[in-house]
């Protein structure tokens, strides 16, 4: 019998050293794997409030431009003949910013760039069964509205709809005059973010938050997201929130 133990000896302790190694290996391997998950967590933490920051720093561009619209046509009594001089000043510089409109009594009057947003014209925003209720509580509340993001029937772009109305106090008595308004595409305020995204490690999806529907609208994603091993973030905008996800290379 001892002979029997003394030949099993060498396997005995081989496999009681595999194991003892095995064993040091994948703990090693679950300590880095857990530290190196804790680092990219932290990462994707620090790069989501970047992002944040900057996505509501573009959409407030939105408001500025829309209170600027109105601080020029008062001083200009009105008159929109100068439009596009002002609108071609407002947006330079505002990546986000892809259009500006005016719409007396409700109607779009004027739009800037004219011609991919040509279509806009005439379009009665308190007759629209689609729009009448935000430009209706934009009236109401005497203050700036966000719509959307919607898709765009010119273009099928997904755009936020910054929406304030102005009234004129010149005379007597209060009168609305219309409304300031303007388009934010998604993919503007995106495109800067993206290679940012990309330069730390990441792909990236953008998606808006309907609680009536089942399927999130897609707003946008870069190229080689899969959706494996990814962390989400909620993303706080005016007319509600959007849910970013992002995913490790």
């Amino acid at each position: 019998m001892s002979n029997i133990l003394k030949e099993k000896k060498p396997i005995i302790s081989f496999f009681i050293t595999f194991i003892v190694v095995f064993s040091t290996l994948i703990s090693f391997y679950m300590f880095y794997e857990e530290k190196e998950n804790k680092r990219n967590s932290d990462k994707a933490n620090l790069l989501m409030l970047n992002i944040i920051n900057e996505i509501q720093s573009k959409i407030s561009q939105g408001t500025t431009v829309v209170d600027s619209q109105i601080l020029l046509l008062k001083q200009n009594n009105y008159d929109t003949k100068d439009f596009n001089n002002w609108a071609k000043d407002l947006m330079e510089g505002k990546d986000s910013v892809a259009c500006l409109q005016f719409a007396k009594d409700g109607i779009v009057s004027n739009v800037y760039p004219y011609e991919e947003n040509k279509s806009a014209m005439g379009h009665d925003l308190l007759k629209d069964k689609r729009r009448d209720d935000g430009a209706l509580l934009a009236i109401e509340k005497k203050g700036i509205t966000f719509v959307g993001p919607i898709k765009l029937i010119q273009n099928g772009k997904y755009a936020l709809i910054a929406r304030k109305p102005i009234f004129n106090n010149s005379g007597e008595t209060e009168k609305f005059w219309g409304f300031s308004t303007v388009i934010l595409y998604v993919d503007g305020i995106m495109k800067s973010l993206e290679q940012k995204i990309v330069d730390n490690g990441f792909e990236y999806q953008l998606e808006g938050f309907d609680p009536d529907i089942e399927q999130r609208p897609l707003l946008s994603k870069s190229k080689n997201f899969k959706g494996k091993d990814t962390l989400e973030f909620d993303v706080v905008v005016p007319n509600g929130k959007w849910i970013f996800t992002l995913e490790k290379k």
